[in-house]
Order: structure tokens, then sequence, then C-alpha cells
């Protein structure tokens, strides 16, 4: 058994769309989002731990929402403006949001804030097929992961 340590200035930052993000829709959303994978880092297969940090003018993603896996979001730093089926609701330093599983929420969170946001967002990893909808762009989306929370194909 081994002791998973890491420390976050050691973590990777993936910025913009990921390269596997074929025919991108606004991709401009995106250029100044930056997401480490905490989880990932130290071996967690059931669930995802990212922390995001958004500049300026940037998406956490397009509005989407999970057949199978829950989401929640804990606000590190910053003003960010989440906006679901609800309207629009500002969060700031310590607010928190969950996205339960299977309820068509479409969601996403915006930086129109001066500064740049930071916010650790924690998901579910289902194994086997998921679907993520994204209602306002007009498609779906089947995600596969293996036993070790890894995306298939």
């Amino acid at each position: 058994m081994k002791t998973q340590l890491q420390h976050l200035s050691d973590v990777p930052v993936a910025t913009g769309l990921p390269k596997a993000v074929r025919n991108p829709i606004k991709p401009q959303w995106f250029a100044g989002k930056h997401e480490a994978q905490l989880g990932r880092v130290v071996g967690m297969t059931q669930f995802g731990v990212n922390r995001v940090t958004l500049d300026p003018g940037a998406y956490s993603a397009l509005r989407h929402w999970h057949e199978g896996e829950d989401e929640f979001v804990f606000v590190l730093s910053g003003t960010l403006v989440l906006i679901d089926e609800n309207g629009e609701h500002v969060l700031r330093e310590g607010s928190i949001a969950g996205f339960p599983a299977g309820e068509a929420n479409g969601h996403h969170l915006a930086n129109r804030s001066e500064a740049p946001a930071s916010f650790l967002v924690v998901g579910t990893r289902k194994v086997g097929r998921e679907t993520v909808h994204y209602p306002y762009d007009g498609f779906t989306r089947t995600v596969e992961r293996d036993a070790a929370g890894n995306r298939i194909g």
C-alpha cells in the first residue's frame, strides 16, 4: 500500500479545451480555463476532483447535465456566475452548488468579474456508459469509463 501525496504546485494544469475535443463549439469561451486534475494524481478512480481557475470572460463548460453522474462545486476564490435552468446565481468564496445525477438542469459557470476565480469541482466517474446532455447546443455525448475511471475511446 502506497500513500498517495502530491502538492498543488506539482499537478499539471491544462489550459483551454482538451486536445481530444474535435470540432469544438465556442472554443473562445475556454481559452481562459485552467484545470488541474487533483483526484487523478492521487489515484482516485470513483470520483474526480479538479481545481479550475477561470480568467475574466471564461466559462467552465457548455451548459450541460449528466444522466448518471453527480457534480459538486466549491468556490475557493473570486466571484462566478452559475447559469442554470433557474436563472443566474452569484457565487463567491465559500459558495457551494450541487447537480444531482439525472436532474435535467443544464448548468455552467462564467467569470464575469475583472479577476480570476477558482473552484473545486467533484464528480462521479461512473463506470460504463454515461450520457451528458447539452440542451442549449443541441447535442448529447456518450462517455465510457473503465473500472479505473479512465475514458474509453
